[in-house]
C-alpha cells in the first residue's frame, strides 16, 4: 500500500503544482533545546477565505524539540482568541517554559502577557521585520497553507475541514535531521492507524508495568541523546 501511496502523490498534479521551492532558502537561525517543550514557537496564519463557522486564521505552534506541532482555527485574531490556544497548549500538555511570537498586538497585550505569567511562560520576542528568528514556526506556516491548497481544490472555503488531517500528517512524518517523526519524539512510538488495530488486546497489569517503564527510559535515553546532538 505504501508503495502504491507513494506512486500516486508522485504523479498527483495538484501537489506538483503546490510544490515548494527549493531555489533560493531562507537563511534561519537555529534555536538549542534540550527537552519538549523548552521552546514553543507561535504565529498566525491567514487572513484566509472564510469558512461557514467563520474562520479566517490558523493559529499554530511548534515545540521546537520534537517538532509536534498545533494548529487552532480563529475567527479573528483578537487577543482573547489567540491567548485561548495558549490556554488550550496548557491544557494538552503543560507550560512551555518559554514562547516565541512576533511583536504584533495579537501576541503582545495585556490578556497574553497576563496568562504567560500566571502560567509561568517566559516570553521572547521576535525582531521586527525578522522573521528569521521564529524561523521554525514560520516554515511549518507555508508548509500547513500548501497541505491544504491541495486539499480543498475548488473549495477553498473548506479549508478547515482539512486542517487536523494536516496536522496529523505533520506530526507522523519523520524529519530528515533525525529520522523521527515527532510524534515518535513525543511518546516513543509511531502512531497506529486502523489498519493495526487488532480486534482484541489483552494484557496483564505486570506487564503493563514493565511495558510502561521500558518505553518511559527509552524515551529519556532518545531524548537526552537528541538534545546533546543539537
Amino acid at each position: 500500500m505504501s508503495v502504491d501511496i507513494k506512486k500516486w502523490v508522485k504523479h498527483c498534479a495538484a501537489c506538483q503544482k503546490k510544490q515548494c521551492s527549493l531555489k533560493n532558502p531562507t537563511e534561519y537561525t537555529p534555536i538549542v533545546v534540550a527537552q519538549p517543550w523548552d521552546i514553543v514557537g507561535m504565529d498566525l496564519v491567514g487572513k484566509l477565505t472564510p469558512t461557514k463557522e467563520g474562520y479566517q486564521y490558523i493559529c499554530v505552534m511548534v515545540d521546537y524539540f520534537t517538532k509536534w506541532c498545533e494548529a487552532f482555527p480563529l475567527k479573528t485574531k483578537s487577543a482573547e482568541e489567540v491567548t485561548a490556544c495558549i490556554i488550550k497548549l496548557f491544557y494538552k500538555f503543560g507550560a512551555p517554559k518559554r514562547l516565541l511570537t512576533d511583536q504584533g498586538t495579537e501576541f503582545v497585550n495585556k490578556i497574553n502577557l497576563g496568562v504567560c505569567q500566571t502560567l509561568g511562560i517566559k516570553r521572547s520576542l521576535c525582531a521586527p521585520y525578522h522573521p528569521q528568528t521564529n524561523g521554525l514556526v514560520e516554515r511549518l506556516n507555508g508548509t500547513i497553507q500548501r497541505c491544504l491548497s491541495k486539499l480543498v481544490g475548488n473549495r477553498p472555503s473548506s479549508w478547515a475541514d482539512y486542517l487536523e488531517a494536516t496536522m496529523f500528517g505533520l506530526r507522523t512524518k519523520k524529519q530528515i535531521t533525525n529520522k523521527f517523526s515527532p510524534y515518535f519524539l513525543l511518546f516513543g512510538r509511531e502512531a497506529r492507524y486502523p489498519c493495526e488495530v487488532p480486534d482484541t488486546y489483552e494484557i496483564n497489569e505486570s506487564v503493563e508495568e514493565m511495558i510502561a517503564e521500558e518505553c518511559i527510559s527509552e524515551c529519556i535515553k532518545r531524548q537526552d541523546r537528541l538534545g546533546t546532538e543539537s
